[in-house]
């Protein structure tokens, strides 16, 4: 808040170089406080005058604190409020725009060189903990999130899923599902229904479970017609008998209408035709005429690429000299990491090869690309 904003509620005037008086416009009242800080000053308006001073500190176009300066008898004042409205802007600032967007790591809030810049910004921030952070703001991100998620997928009838596993460095597994659908404009969408820990042990039904309980917290499970998986033998388990819903309820009124007048037909039907000469037949059924969405057993698909990845990696297999040549590159890409004369070499051909936390997919992968390149 600028200085021209402050004069519209106080007449400061300098006492001291380290103090200074100012005088309330609206009840007479004098008011002392240090050179730099305006705290008494923003707690009278707080506490005698709430109005003027939501006026001046609550507005919906207020951004991020600011320094601004008022001036009595040649002496500058630097406002540093202490709102915790301003606070919480600041918490949620760091949230949206460093942690989420530019997607860097919540234990940044307790780097100090973090904090002194923070301070430098707004000397009354109260530093806070990465799990503070994650409880409140993050949090509440979260939910404003899920919420968009499940008010946009109310209005999509037909889905898939994608579900896959995860290992971190710590050897920490976790399950991750994606929705992917077509939405009212025909274009294609996809969106993270939900990442979590997923503890051993890793069965299919655990898989199974963990899945039903996600899609029942979106209540989208009876519109789920794919699953996407890897071939994983827990994968294939946990989607083999589909997934359990409920009997369809009919309680629309057309469709109860409808009934009624089909029983209406059928009662006229049956008084006008004898019935007592008909006899019932078996009627061979078609596998081939089965729809497969109706086979609850076929709401697995297995994921091509990692179809593929496996196919490549059998084949290489068979040949006798691949074997050899991938366990060269095994031995040069472990030894690059521990080894700077390896590493001086490699630059010399212009080579590097870099270390990132692996997957099963990715390590495979990595693996042809250093026979690739290399050779």
């Amino acid at each position: 808040m600028g200085s021209e904003r402050w004069k519209l509620y106080f007449k400061f005037s300098s006492i001291d170089k380290n103090r200074i008086n100012g005088l309330c416009k609206l009840c007479n009242q004098n008011y002392k406080d240090k050179n730099g800080t305006s705290s008494n000053f923003l707690k009278h308006l707080k506490r005698k005058h709430l109005v003027e001073y939501k006026q001046v500190f609550i507005e919906e176009d207020e951004g991020l604190p600011e320094e601004g300066m008022f001036e009595g008898d040649d002496q500058p004042i630097t406002e540093l409020s202490t709102n915790k409205f301003k606070q919480n802007r600041i918490n949620k600032a760091i949230a949206k725009y460093l942690i989420i967007k530019c997607n860097l790591p919540l234990s940044m809030v307790e780097n100090n060189a973090f904090r002194e810049f923070i301070k430098e910004c707004n000397i009354k921030w109260n530093p806070i903990s990465a799990k503070t952070l994650k409880q409140n703001s993050i949090a509440a991100f979260t939910e404003k999130v899920n919420k968009t998620i499940y008010e946009e997928l109310k209005a999509v009838d037909h889905l898939t899923l994608t579900v896959d596993g995860w290992c971190d460095r710590r050897c920490r597994s976790f399950l991750g599902i994606t929705c992917h659908y077509i939405d009212s404009k025909m274009v294609p969408q996809s969106c993270l229904l939900d990442f979590v820990r997923l503890k051993s042990p890793h069965t299919g039904e655990n898989i199974h479970e963990t899945t039903e309980r996600i899609l029942d917290r979106f209540n989208m499970k009876e519109k789920v017609y794919k699953i996407v998986t890897d071939n994983a033998s827990s994968m294939i388990k946990a989607y083999k008998f589909g997934l359990s819903v409920d009997d369809e309820i009919i309680d629309d009124d057309n469709e109860a209408q409808l009934m009624a007048n089909a029983h209406t037909t059928f009662n006229a039907f049956d008084q006008e035709v004898d019935t007592s000469s008909f006899h019932f037949i078996n009627i061979p059924q078609d596998d081939g005429d089965l729809i497969d969405g109706d086979n609850p057993s076929n709401i697995r698909l297995s994921c091509f690429a990692h179809t593929l990845q496996l196919c490549i990696r059998d084949g290489l297999k068979n040949p006798s000299y691949v074997p050899k040549v991938l366990a060269k590159c095994q031995a040069l890409a472990k030894f690059s990491n521990k080894s700077s004369r390896i590493a001086d070499l490699l630059e010399q051909l212009n080579k590097n090869i870099n270390k990132m936390n692996l997957t099963a997919y990715r390590a495979s992968h990595t693996l042809y690309s250093y026979a690739y390149v290399m050779g």
